[in-house]
């Protein structure tokens, strides 16, 4: 959980030692940390910054009349898919048989209000996940997955093992955020194709890894094609954009294969999709054009600070 005083969101000690906790706050909401202006996530796949009142319909009308429903033990996933490959994840628990739902608030007078939820006002959705089809498809060994939070159990992370590509080192741990969590829990490990996605907080581009090499700080300097978890205090330089989930934030440099500008069919507003290659394998990318630095080409390295979200594409 999160301490007074800090914008760390409670770092899951996942690899050494798994427990369940409680995660206060399975979404972002507008804030401010360190001086930075916090954003929700669905910032990075083309909506603005802050839920204001066009966002809090947009969220009413998607768990009214979601694309897809995926309903499964604890409740519903409630599904919005755009044409561009963006897709949003409305978390809805069941409510349980003894308690009395409140009546459905869809857009209150003033949405959203101070230092509270900004879904409060959508009835039942308690939490989201944001998530884009794109390229990145990766064999790898899936050691176990953990709720996130009592309150939503819909809401949950996972640990999986990646291969070096190179066959020069050891699987590497790597934690993620779950796609539809509930409706595709393991319980014991498998191997699987996945895809990653990370919702970039903050990227630079470089022409050259010379030029990577020359201009990244000591503190962020990794190899080309490594990643490695860090904490938001490990990289107070990038500025933090968006709240995040417990051992899902990502360093990550390597090579841009593809880049393209995408548009979000329900704002209009431009956002990047990049495909990332890595020594764990290639890795999808969506970034806001306020978080890039430099040009993302195809050929130009990149290093990018981001919230690691993933689907399982097949089981193995």
């Amino acid at each position: 959980m999160r301490q007074k005083g800090r914008c760390s969101a409670g770092w899951l000690s996942f690899v050494a030692k798994p427990r369940l906790v409680v995660f206060d706050g399975d979404f972002s909401q507008p804030g401010n940390c360190g001086g930075i202006s916090l954003c929700t996530r669905l910032h990075a796949i083309g909506f603005p910054c802050e839920i204001d009142h066009a966002t809090a319909k947009t969220i009413a009308g998607i768990s009214d009349n979601p694309t897809k429903r995926v309903t499964c033990a604890g409740g519903e996933y409630r599904i919005w898919r755009g044409g561009s490959g963006a897709e949003i994840w409305l978390h809805c628990p069941s409510v349980p048989a003894a308690a009395t739902p409140a009546p459905p608030v869809k857009t209150p007078a003033t949405f959203p209000l101070a230092n509270t939820n900004p879904l409060d006002g959508v009835d039942p959705v308690r939490g989201m996940t944001i998530f884009h089809r794109g390229a990145s498809d990766i064999t790898v060994k899936l050691d176990r997955s953990m709720a996130l939070s009592k309150q939503n159990p819909l809401d949950g992370v996972a640990l999986a093992y990646l291969d070096d590509k190179n066959g020069k080192g050891r699987p590497a741990p790597f934690v993620f955020e779950q796609l539809g969590f509930a409706a595709d829990r393991f319980t014991q490990s498998i191997r699987a194709r996945v895809q990653i996605l990370g919702l970039a907080q903050k990227a630079w581009a470089y022409a050259s890894e010379k030029e990577y090499l020359a201009a990244t700080p000591g503190k962020r300097l990794i190899g080309r094609g490594a990643l490695t978890m860090v904490e938001p205090d490990d990289v107070k330089d990038a500025g933090l954009r968006y709240k995040t989930k417990p051992a899902t934030l990502w360093l990550v440099t390597g090579e841009i294969r593809r880049s393209i500008r995408m548009t979000n069919p329900l704002t209009g507003a431009s956002y990047a999709w990049v495909l990332l290659a890595t020594d764990r394998g290639e890795i999808d990318l969506v970034a806001s054009p306020e978080v890039i630095e430099g040009d993302i080409s195809v050929g130009h390295i990149m290093q990018t600070v981001a919230t690691m979200t993933g689907r399982i594409i097949a089981r193995l």
